[in-house]
């Protein structure tokens, strides 16, 4: 496992960290808080703190002495996080409009990430070679956790460009 050993470290370390930075970004933006802002906080907080917590899993999983008999797991999560997805993606096209930047970060990459996972299951099932579990966690791990990096800077952008009460 080498150099995904090393990948999924990385991926994991990244993950931890971005989601105590987000941490002190909402605590440090708190005295910033507006009416309305709980919409706000589940269409697009909410989901980069999952977002980044399931490349945590991802890694934490990979990295597991279980191996492929994890691999239900891995299509669990992408289940999970379809129907979360979903409903986020549902929310930002509400606020939004399909096709924005929001929409796009916030429902329709993180969707394509989950299936993928969810297509793992036909790894599990034998009708994908398990060759390809590899690559396809490693896929979905990079672009969660880049769409946590894109969604955690915008929200940190958007708290410090606010006025304090």
């Amino acid at each position: 496992m080498g150099a995904s050993q090393n990948f999924f470290e990385l991926t994991g370390s990244a993950a931890v960290t971005l989601t105590g930075l987000l941490f002190v970004v909402i605590t440090l933006g708190a005295e910033r808080s507006r009416p309305g802002d709980e919409a706000l906080v589940r269409t697009f907080i909410t989901p980069t703190f999952i977002h980044l917590s399931v490349v945590l899993v991802i890694a934490l999983l990979a990295l597991s002495p279980e191996g492929d008999a994890l691999i239900p797991l891995y299509g669990l999560l992408g289940v999970v996080g379809l129907a979360y997805s979903l409903n986020i993606a549902r929310s930002a096209a509400r606020s939004f409009g399909v096709f924005s930047h929001a929409w796009l970060f916030h429902g329709a990459i993180p969707i394509a990430s989950y299936v993928s996972l969810m297509s793992l299951f036909a790894a599990w099932g034998g009708a994908m070679p398990i060759r390809y579990v590899d690559p396809i966690l490693r896929m979905a791990s990079a672009v969660l956790l880049s769409v946590g990096m894109r969604n955690g800077w915008a929200v940190a952008v958007d708290i410090t460009r606010r006025k304090s009460n």
